[in-house]
């Protein structure tokens, strides 16, 4: 069998260390740069909706509430508003901004 010496198995590897630590950096800032400086992100948005007038997603929430959201909505439309334009909502449906078209919602298919 091979069996190494002690010098070979105590050396350092400054390089690989500093790479990798380099490497945990850029991820880092990539990350902060992206997600929280330009905001490149998407949040989910449902809105309350009239099935009578319109197209709309349906859950049952008085039968089975585990599978509602805390907004309580039985009948909804939902939308990804990206996160730069979410600050412009007025509330949390967006639903004035959506229909003025004043932001880009694309509707969850």
């Amino acid at each position: 069998m091979f069996m190494m010496t002690k010098e070979v198995t105590d050396k350092k590897h400054p390089v690989l260390n500093i790479l990798f630590v380099l490497s945990i950096l850029l991820a880092f800032s990539f990350s902060f740069f992206n997600y929280y400086y330009l905001e490149n992100f998407d949040y989910y948005v449902e809105q309350s909706c009239d099935p009578t007038e319109e197209e709309c997603e349906y859950r049952d929430c008085v039968n089975k509430t585990d599978l509602c959201l805390p907004n309580k909505l039985s009948y909804y439309k939902a939308y990804y508003v990206k996160a730069i334009d979410f600050t412009k909502c007025s509330d949390n449906s967006c639903k004035n901004e959506c229909d003025a078209n004043l932001i880009l919602c694309k509707p969850v298919e």
